[in-house]
This record gives structure tokens, sequence and C-alpha cells, in this order.
């Protein structure tokens, strides 16, 4: 089967959640099909990485990728009806590009990876057309709205709104729908019902981590240092808003009953908000990008999420799991994973409940040792790649009319 697979950025390397399903997805897929990749790229080093990844899929098209070019076509489009986001990723060069394929070759199934990527192929005669909204958009930035001030809640307010037509609008144009958890599946039945959407699930490659056996922790030396650790996207909303509320909030209440505490903000491009943040002094250390993150998180003693703006699944969750860390992090986002407060993480929201958790973890070792191995058996029978696209390969397979009739 030839596939199209439309990506907003380039799904290499796996080292972020969106890239962390996106190159999953195409790994299985290019195994099974011939597919054709076009997909935007940002910057030089990502397109280094092209090389790589080309050694799995020959039939890879990158486009150059201009925040400060895009950004302008994404203000023009203030003065039209669509998402400012579909503007912001929507350029004519990579329209000839896709245009382009379309008319050389016959392609029997297309992968829209964003709904930021559909206005590209909304009127196509691909036979099967599947797109993976991942989490609904316009929740997200209704959320954004609520957690700003003028006139920036007023942008994300309008973006939220154009966003719930054009998601609508765009399911009716595909066979299917596929998002990552129940929770937002149900949201966007419950607005639309279509009758056309699908869960596809996250996962982790246990290989890369322990395999099939979680080996024992290490001792937590309560009076020395225990590290705690947060990992993410630093220049993104969410997780600019859960370190920061942490490290200002709710980390000196714990450094207060464990002087030698330190929290470890880990992940890339951090915005200066968090870089003002690093002070060893403090025992905050600001990390920026770690290129393998497994050695820190496995020696790390507890991982902390307080995601107060979350939608979806928190692959960050995921991988400390994996990586054997207790994890303390808020009810939104033990529910997008569908994990069981205090089975396999703790759940706080305030910020005193964030320390008594956190320190409650330290001060019991068995309280530990329970959570680790609960949660990595959680993820070994709920987040197993391989089990997971199975309903990919079933949505693939079945043919037009009975996606079209699919409940």
């Amino acid at each position: 089967m030839k596939i199209l697979f439309l990506a907003h950025r380039l799904p290499y390397p796996p080292d972020k959640g969106e890239k962390i399903r996106a190159f999953n997805i195409l790994k299985h897929l290019a195994n099974h099909h011939e597919v054709h990749v076009v997909c935007w790229s940002d910057g030089e080093p990502e397109l280094q990485a092209t090389e790589k990844l080309k050694s799995l899929v020959p039939n890879l098209h990158v486009a150059p990728f201009s925040p400060q070019r895009q950004r302008m076509h994404m203000l023009r489009g203030l003065f039209s009806d669509k998402p400012l986001t579909v503007h912001y990723f929507y350029a004519d060069t990579l329209r000839k590009q896709i245009d382009a394929l379309l008319q050389s070759i016959a392609f029997d199934a297309l992968y829209v990876y964003s709904s930021n990527m559909a206005e590209y192929v909304l009127e196509t005669n691909i036979p099967i057309r599947l797109i993976d909204f991942c989490d609904l958009d316009s929740e997200k930035f209704k959320q954004y709205a609520t957690w700003n001030k003028p006139p920036l809640s007023w942008l994300y307010r309008l973006e939220g709104k154009r966003l719930a037509r054009y998601e609508k609008r765009v399911a009716e144009k595909f066979n299917h729908v596929i998002f990552i958890n129940l929770g937002e599946k149900h949201l966007f039945d419950h607005g639309h019902g279509n009758g056309k959407t699908s869960v596809l699930s996250n996962g982790v490659d246990l290989h890369q981590y322990f395999g099939d056996a979680l080996p024992n922790g290490h001792a937590i030396a309560t009076n020395d240092s225990p590290a705690l650790v947060f990992t993410g996207t630093m220049d993104y909303l969410p997780n600019i808003d859960a370190a920061m509320w942490f490290a200002e909030n709710v980390f000196p209440k714990i450094k207060s009953i464990l002087p030698g505490a330190q929290f470890h903000i880990l992940g890339r491009r951090p915005a200066r908000n968090i870089r003002r943040l690093h002070d060893p002094d403090k025992a905050i250390f600001v990390s920026g990008y770690v290129e393998d993150l497994r050695d820190r998180m496995q020696s790390a003693d507890v991982f902390v999420a307080p995601m107060r703006i979350a939608r979806g699944m928190q692959t960050k969750l995921l991988e400390a799991m994996a990586c054997g860390v207790p994890v303390v992090t808020s009810p939104t986002a033990a529910k997008g994973i569908g994990a069981w407060p205090s089975r396999q993480v703790l759940v706080a929201e305030t910020e005193a409940e964030y320390a008594r958790q956190v320190l409650h973890v330290l001060f019991n070792p068995r309280v530990r040792d329970g959570l680790r191995k609960r949660a990595f058996e959680f993820i070994k029978q709920k987040f197993d790649w391989e089990k997971n696209l199975q309903q990919l390969d079933a949505l693939i397979q079945q043919s037009p009319s009975v996606l079209q009739n699919c409940q």
C-alpha cells in the first residue's frame, strides 16, 4: 500500500512527546507499506537528522521552516476565519510539493499528523484518509485563555473558537479521526458526534529502558541530596507554568524539611523565566537539552509533573515510569494516562499537597518501591507500541466504505 504521511514537524529524533508519537507511527507504517513523508523542519540541526530518518523512510520530503516568515503569514490570518495555527503551518512552497506528489503517485492511504496539516489535503481523492488530532487543540487554546491576561487571552479564546469549527470541518473530510486517549475522543464525540473516531494510545519502547524486569531502586539519601526531576520542552507554556510554580511555591516547602533536596529541570529551549530559575545556591538546576535522559531519570528519587495546564497524554510520565522513578503529578495528568492515584502515581493539586506527597515518597521506602513496581507493570500492560499500533493496522486495512460508516 502507498501511503502519504504529512507532519507539521520532522518526526526525528524521537526526543519529545509529539515526535515520539509521530516517529513510532511512521516506523510502524514504513515496516509494512511504501510511505512518502512530507514535513516541516526547524533549522539546520533537524535537517541533519533527515539523513538518519531516510534510512527508515527513503521517500522523505523536508521543507525548511522559517518561524519569522510563518509568523507574518499567521498575523495576516487574523482577517480570515481559519485558525492562526493553520496559517502558521501553511506555505505555498509546501503545497506545491504535496500537489506534485499527488499528481505523480496514486496513493492508497493518507495519514495526516496534526490538524494543522489538514489544509493541504482537504480536497484530495485518496481512498483511505486518516487524521491524527492527538489532542483537541481547540480545548488547549481555551485553557490558555483562562491562564493569561488580555490581549493574549483574547487571542487564545479566538483561536479556540476557530479551531473548534475547523476541527469539525476537517473531521467531515476524513474517513477517521484518531485521538491519543479516551478523554479527548469523548470530548470531541460529545461536541460533534460523527461516529468516526478512535483511540491510538502512545507507547514506550521498554527495550530502551529495563526490558521486562525492573531492577531494585537505589536507596534514598534523605539526609543528603534527594533529586527531584521535571522534564519537557521548556518553551512550551504548560511546562513553563509547571516548572515555575513548583520551583517557586512547592520546592521551598520541601527544602525546609530536607535542606539537601535538589530540583532539576531538564529540557530543550528553556524560556527566559526558566533560565532565571537556575540557582545552585537554592539547589535549582536548569540543564537545557539532554540528548539521553535515561541516566538522569534513573538516578532521580522523585519525578514531579505539576501540570496545571494539561491536555491529552503526558509522555514524560510514561518515560519516568519506564525509568523506575516514582511520580507525583496532577489529577488531570494522571487521568490522561489512565493511572490510578496512590497505585501507579501519587496526585496533588495544592502546594502543600505536592510537598506532602513528595516527602511521603522520600521518607517511605515501601511506598516508593510499591509505586515504581506497579507503575512499571502498568506501562508494560498498557503502553506497548506494538500492541497499540494494531489499532492503526485495523484502520488502514479496512475498506473506505467500512471506514465511512464506522461507529
